[in-house]
């Protein structure tokens, strides 16, 4: 038996499980019943590493070594010593996992090993077949994949938790890597109207006349003051690097064929149509929304809270104000004191039932009375838009990998945390 290692008893309730779990096992210490043998190499915390799971652990290492052509003296002389260290590292992860409720059901289960197998060009089934023929249990190596995605999804939990990264740091990464703007390559057109100081009037009297049919082309030849006006105001192609910031800001967010609000440069005020585009652009529709809440948690009040609903759909429909309605009645303060207004939602900002019905509800139109999990709504959509979300797209992949970067630095340190407060104690050597 090796020497005792007491590591830290991470609370004083530690030490009575030893008593316990040594009882569990000691009925299959005895070398007379082998076909139930199963020695406790190591305690850690209120768990145990048994013989048969390092046997596991070592044939699946062992089988690795010798699929990739490797020999008896590519094995470590310390194998299993690192081997047990590893085990010892990961169960603490596990139970780590538990605590935070992490869990791996089958359904999640059964989709990792049915993708592993199909990397292998098999099926689940021969998968499980080729790891009984090598001696393994396969309902072990189940729960060996299960521990796999358990470390995985605490370290994505470490990662997305635990660790900031820096905006300046995300900058940094997007230049180095020349991940800004996606390659999206814009075609613009442009006005030009000088004298900003006195002419914003008439710049949004050009812009309201686009909007409502005014020719952009005919636009350009009356009021563009720029020297490209005979040519249709046409700047060509660019990327959003080669705009100006604030050109660049504007039109990312425009779609083909339309044009943005006034800008203005030192140059003077601007007015651009995107013509055409290429490379990817990632975007979302976006809706505008309003409502009114009344709380309910029971079947009466929700009845009740519908009622009162139904009157006042119907007062707005009358001709009264939303906006003051949903001052006086609705329960949700924060939108109350906007008139009800939620402002641009995002896909996946609102629970699912409020979300479906403003996706399907013309703009305008007042909804019947819907339940939620906060009571009984009625919505309105005030407009949609298409929003251009690449940045955000970028960016996002960007901090990934950032964490998960900084996350495998750090991890190691906070399981070696995790080992300095549990109580481990090495009880045999593996056999």
């Amino acid at each position: 038996m090796m020497k005792k290692i007491f590591v830290t008893s991470k609370s004083s309730n530690a030490r009575p499980y030893l008593g316990l779990v040594l009882a569990m096992f000691a009925f299959v210490s005895n070398p007379v019943s082998a076909d139930f043998m199963d020695r406790v190499l190591v305690i850690v915390n209120e768990d145990v590493i048994t013989q048969s799971e390092f046997d596991h652990r070592l044939a699946t290492i062992q089988g690795e070594i010798e699929r990739k052509g490797g020999a008896g003296e590519d094995v470590p002389a310390d194998l299993s010593k690192q081997l047990l260290d590893g085990m010892v590292s990961d169960r603490l992860q596990i139970q780590e996992a538990e605590r935070r409720g992490i869990k791996i059901g089958d359904e999640e289960l059964n989709a990792a090993i049915e993708r592993f197998a199909a990397q292998q060009n098999i099926s689940s089934q021969q998968l499980a077949q080729r790891v009984v023929s090598q001696g393994q249990s396969y309902s072990r190596f189940r729960e060996s994949v299960r521990e796999s995605l358990t470390i995985s999804r605490l370290t994505d939990y470490y990662a997305s938790v635990r660790v900031v990264v820096p905006d300046y740091e995300i900058d940094g990464f997007i230049a180095q890597n020349k991940l800004e703007g996606n390659g999206a390559e814009y075609e613009i057109a442009h006005i030009l109207i000088k004298d900003p100081v006195n002419s914003k009037d008439k710049a949004q009297e050009v812009v309201d006349g686009l909007r409502n049919g005014m020719s952009f082309q005919q636009a350009v030849l009356n009021y563009s003051e720029a020297t490209d006006a005979q040519d249709g105001g046409l700047i060509g192609w660019r990327t959003l690097e080669q705009l100006p910031e604030v050109f660049a800001n504007a039109i990312k967010n425009v779609q083909v064929g339309s044009t943005t609000d006034v800008l203005e440069s030192a140059n003077g005020l601007h007015i651009l149509k995107l013509l055409n585009m290429k490379g990817d652009r990632q975007e979302i529709l976006q809706n505008n929304v309003r409502h009114i809440l009344i709380s309910s948690k029971t079947a009466i009040a929700q009845s009740q809270a519908a009622k009162k609903l139904f009157d006042i759909r119907q007062r707005i429909l009358n001709g009264e104000d939303f906006e003051q309605l949903a001052r006086i009645y609705s329960d949700d303060s924060v939108s109350a004191a906007n008139g009800g207004e939620l402002g641009w939602v995002s896909p996946g900002e609102m629970v699912p039932s409020f979300e479906k019905t403003f996706q399907q509800l013309p703009l305008g139109e007042i909804s019947q009375p819907i339940s939620t999990q906060f009571g009984m709504h009625i919505l309105e959509v005030l407009d949609r838009r298409q929003k251009n979300i690449t940045d955000q797209m970028i960016r996002g992949r960007a901090d990934n990998i950032l964490r998960r970067q900084r996350a495998e630095r750090e991890f190691e340190q906070w399981v070696r945390e995790l080992k300095e407060e549990a109580y481990i104690e090495y009880v045999a050597q593996p056999a």
